[in-house]
């Protein structure tokens, strides 16, 4: 054989070796071993067959679009899985490239993400050109070369055609499921706009909660993991068990309970969608159909009962138009709070200023319904800010840039540990801040503290449920009393074995449980 034959044949080995990696390349983190990338398939040969027999410009450009594509995919998937725990949709995820290029250009910077968006867009050019060039000699061969191209990965079939178990197809099933996906995503906005049209509450009055205060506070990435892992229970327990005896020290009362959300790791407004609406809102179709339906979510409930609504968003720095749909009087985003300090790279604001700013601008006398996010504890982690003098705070300009601590976001998430300890003592922030401020009101209230996901399964683990931790807190225990179903248990830690309160039935709870006054017959 002379040079040039060594060199085409070389190129065509690593062709069909480019080939089999991107055919038997995993969609989900659990795949990545050496065992999946040695599995062979049938799909390398019929490709290589095609080709060899009609080695046109055409076919190959259509092999290399197909790879490419199918390299995408797999990594989409690789990435919402460690995500969110679910699979890429093509149809309902597109989304998520504007929310995850905001958070990866706020924690590394936006220089170092376009580094990386361009270097992934290089990565797969040259993979593209790469398969092109290594092809090419299929053209060149002639019957006797392309049945040897077939021979090695027939051989590997058929040697692994007798053995258990093996799986004869690893491109086909992917591409299937996720057309099969997106089929199910059509009929599923079907099925959910056919559930808006049924609205079974009436008016409620909320009458038991007289003339209280109602505060309902997401705190972001706050879920059962923080409290079951070991390593996380370390802080959480005494966390907790130090807010428990914080809040019964000022005369407050507290029953908590587990609740299944929607998401995982990430797009909060889904949870928050579901627990107001009463729906399962589980994916960005369905929360975009809420938001153009006459479905009445729970705060605009407490309105029509009399409560002025609010809502305190410090993560909102756009256009916001999805506030129409849940009802508020007064919508504050990040501007309308008025932080004057510095952002914790992607949040805006520390907590301790959130919960001021919402006393100061959205509680006034007569019944407030509130709802909060508090963003201390979302992904990077990092800084995280000190606990300062309440009264110091004021329009937040003591949070210069002094009153932080933690090494920078891509010092963070150099090492799994590291990340899993910054969003630990995010939570313990988180959970002790709010203690402290409502141990500090004097007057009774209603607060509702819930988590409003889990975190990525980068710090739960593929497995961990969806459930996360929920909290009522009033100074009147018999309000605390009306919580059926075997769901609540009294203090700040959940009882392990208790059943999970789906989220989306939160919203009848609230309307039937506090609706007949106290001291009257239930």
């Amino acid at each position: 054989m002379t040079g040039r034959g060594v060199r085409r044949a070389a190129l065509l080995a690593l062709g069909v070796m480019l080939l089999h990696l991107v055919i038997v390349m995993p969609s989900h983190p659990a795949g990545l071993t050496l065992g999946r990338f040695l599995r062979p398939t049938w799909e390398l040969p019929v490709v290589l067959l095609a080709l060899a027999l009609a080695p046109g410009r055409w076919l190959r450009a259509l092999a290399v679009a197909l790879a490419l594509a199918l390299v995408l995919l797999r990594v989409s998937n690789l990435g919402t899985y460690a995500a969110f725990s679910r699979p890429f949709n093509p149809l309902l995820d597109m989304h998520l490239l504007v929310s995850g290029w905001a958070l990866l250009a706020s924690s590394v910077g936006r220089g170092e993400a376009l580094a990386a968006i361009g270097a992934t867009l290089l990565a797969l050019a040259a993979l593209g050109a790469l398969l092109w060039a290594c092809l090419a000699p299929l053209r060149r061969l002639g019957p006797g070369g392309r049945g040897g191209v077939l021979a090695m990965p027939a051989l590997a079939l058929a040697a692994a055609a007798i053995l258990p178990g093996w799986r004869p197809f690893a491109a086909t099933p992917v591409v299937l499921s996720q057309i099969e996906g997106m089929t199910r995503g059509v009929a599923d906005l079907e099925a959910f706009t056919e559930a808006l049209r049924e609205e079974p509450v009436p008016a409620p009055r909320f009458a038991a909660l007289g003339e209280r205060d109602v505060i309902l506070a997401f705190v972001e990435s706050y879920g059962r993991s923080w409290l079951d892992d070991p390593d996380f229970a370390r802080t959480s327990i005494p966390r907790l068990e130090a807010v428990e005896n914080g809040l019964a020290g000022a005369g407050w009362h507290v029953s908590s309970a587990w609740m299944a959300a929607p998401t995982r790791g990430g797009q909060s407004w889904l949870s928050h969608g579901t627990l107001l609406s009463g729906l399962w809102v589980d994916s960005q179709i369905r929360y975009d159909r809420l938001m153009t339906s006459d479905r009445a979510s729970l705060n605009r409930l407490f309105g029509r009962a009399g409560w002025r609504t609010g809502a305190a968003m410090p993560a909102i720095t756009l256009d916001w138009p999805e506030a129409g749909w849940f009802g508020y009087d007064t919508t504050l985003d990040a501007a309308g709070l008025g932080y004057r300090g510095q952002p914790f790279d992607w949040v805006t604001m520390p907590d301790q200023y959130t919960w001021t700013a919402m006393d100061r601008l959205l509680r006034a006398p007569g019944p407030d319904m509130v709802e909060m996010a508090l963003l201390t504890s979302h992904a990077p982690w990092t800084p995280l800010p000190r606990l300062v003098p309440w009264e110091a705070i004021g329009e937040g300009r003591i949070f210069d840039g002094t009153q932080r601590d933690g090494g920078t976001p891509r010092e963070v998430w150099s090492d799994p540990e590291t990340i899993r300890a910054q969003y630990s003592a995010s939570l313990d922030y988180a959970l002790e801040v709010a203690g402290q401020y409502i141990a500090r009101q004097d007057e009774d209230a209603l607060f509702i503290l819930l988590g409003d996901h889990q975190p990525a399964p980068l710090l739960t683990g593929q497995g961990a449920p969806p459930d996360v931790p929920v909290h009522i807190i009033t100074r009147d225990a018999s309000l605390l009393t009306r919580l059926t179903g075997g769901y609540f248990r009294p203090g700040m830690i959940p009882e392990a074995a208790s059943p999970v309160l789906p989220m989306q039935a939160f919203r009848a709870m609230m309307t039937s449980v506090f609706e007949i006054p106290t001291g009257e017959s239930r």
